[in-house]
């Protein structure tokens, strides 16, 4: 595989681009990524978390591709198929809306898709395609990678670099973050990982057990990260705000009611702001809401915490139920009701993941797969078995967090702990 260009990276040093990795990311498409911060409200705690889409992709690829190219020999695949892993690595993120994950709430409202989908959408359907199968390689092939579809036995290891439990992708992420916001949260030993995967006879990946202490580092970075950056407090407070902004402002202007991709390819961060900027406050209630909106995040006046409560749970079900539309509307008008507040002043917010990397193609998805060395062979274990870490962290996190006007704080804050009851006098957020 031959490296024409090279670009400086803060976090990897300099990285090699091939001829065909070079085309796309010169290409409107990838381009647009330098225009889509990566933290979409970070920075308003994090001054200098202004990264974008564009270096993490960059990052994403070749990481997969340091994986690649000391795996893919290992079960006889050689540069094609590496480059197909790095060109997944590069693309995974090309269908991020405006402000990255804030846009996908109203997109899934209105369309049902999601950035994975239109990521898959765009690879198949714009100039990126074209450039892919011009030098030589199959657009949907990369994107079943990118979604991590298994299309042959093999591509348990091949998608699992790129769409794994513990990929290339998270392992940029949680670094690239950390180092952008200034934090030491993120700080993972992704060499060490990359050096202890491996491949079972079923074409999974698995880590040594020699590599628990990283792992285990992995697993507490990214629970670290998701608490004090990607969950802060404040940020989500910004991150709910742009959502209300985005939710009204597209029934001004049909943000989301794309048809094809160079409509899609259209909006970023700043386009976004600027449509917004543009609209007439007095057209509609909806527009009046965008105006005000925009207008506080250019202020910084944000939504407050008045309540919040960290939970942990095992049951999927129970989880999911809490970030259901309709379930956190119907708390809100009960907290509003007793708190004798506008409905419309409070906000209930509940992101919720799995404290462990998820895998879908697991029976066990939750769990990390390792494997011990005895007498040479390999024995298949569970990390949870060697990790207190990992055993604890088999759960849903869940941070229930209750947002209004700061005026509304005190009485909004005592309303919702009676709604979820018990709830320590700790738990009642204060600045």
């Amino acid at each position: 595989m031959d490296f024409n260009i090279e670009i400086n990276d803060p976090i990897h040093g300099f990285i090699g681009l091939t001829d065909l990795e070079a085309k796309i990311v010169n290409s409107e498409p990838y381009q647009r990524l330098r225009r889509i911060k990566q933290l979409s409200g970070a920075h308003y705690v994090y001054p200098t978390a202004e990264h974008t889409r564009f270096g993490h992709c960059i990052g994403a690829m070749y990481l997969a591709g340091l994986v690649g190219r000391r795996l893919l020999g290992q079960i006889g695949f050689g540069d094609d198929v590496l480059q197909e892993v790095r060109l997944a690595g590069l693309l995974h993120d090309l269908g991020h809306g405006p402000f990255s994950h804030v846009f996908e709430e109203p997109l899934i409202e209105r369309q049902g898709r999601n950035h994975e989908d239109v990521t898959e959408w765009i690879i198949k359907e714009s100039v990126v395609g074209d450039i892919i199968e011009d030098g030589g390689f199959r657009k949907a092939r990369i994107a079943d990678l990118v979604r991590g579809r298994r299309t042959k036995k093999k591509d348990g290891v091949v998608s699992g670099i790129v769409a794994g439990q513990v990929d290339s992708d998270k392992m940029d992420y949680l670094i690239r973050d950390s180092f952008y916001c200034g934090v030491n949260y993120g700080l993972v030993d992704i060499y060490r990982l990359m050096a202890s995967v491996e491949i079972t006879n079923e074409f999974e990946l698995q880590f040594d057990l020699a590599a628990r202490g990283a792992l285990e580092s992995f697993l507490v970075a990214r629970y670290e990260m998701f608490l004090n950056v990607y969950y802060h407090k404040t940020v989500r407070s910004v991150e709910v705000m742009l959502i209300r902004l985005i939710t009204a402002a597209d029934r001004v202007l049909d943000l989301t009611k794309f048809s094809t991709t160079d409509e899609f390819l259209a909006l970023d961060d700043m386009s976004l702001v600027s449509r917004i900027r543009r609209i007439e406050p007095t057209e509609s209630d909806y527009a009046r809401e965008a105006s005000e909106m925009m207008n506080m995040l250019d202020s910084r006046i944000l939504y407050k915490s008045a309540f919040e409560k960290v939970l942990h749970t095992e049951d999927r079900f129970v989880s999911k139920i809490l970030t259901k539309k309709k379930v956190r509307e119907s708390i809100q008008d009960e907290i509003a009701e007793i708190a004798k507040v506008p409905s419309e002043d409070v906000i209930v917010d509940v992101p919720t993941l799995p404290s462990v990397p998820y895998n879908p193609h697991q029976i066990d998805p939750m769990e990390i797969h390792i494997f011990e060395t005895i007498e040479g062979k390999r024995i298949p274990r569970k990390l949870s078995e060697f990790s207190n870490i990992a055993q604890m962290m088999k759960v849903y996190l869940d941070v229930i967090r209750v947002y209004t006007f700061d005026h509304h704080r005190a009485k909004v804050g005592r309303a919702a702990r009676e709604i979820f009851q018990e709830v320590p006098d700790a738990a009642l957020i204060h600045m």
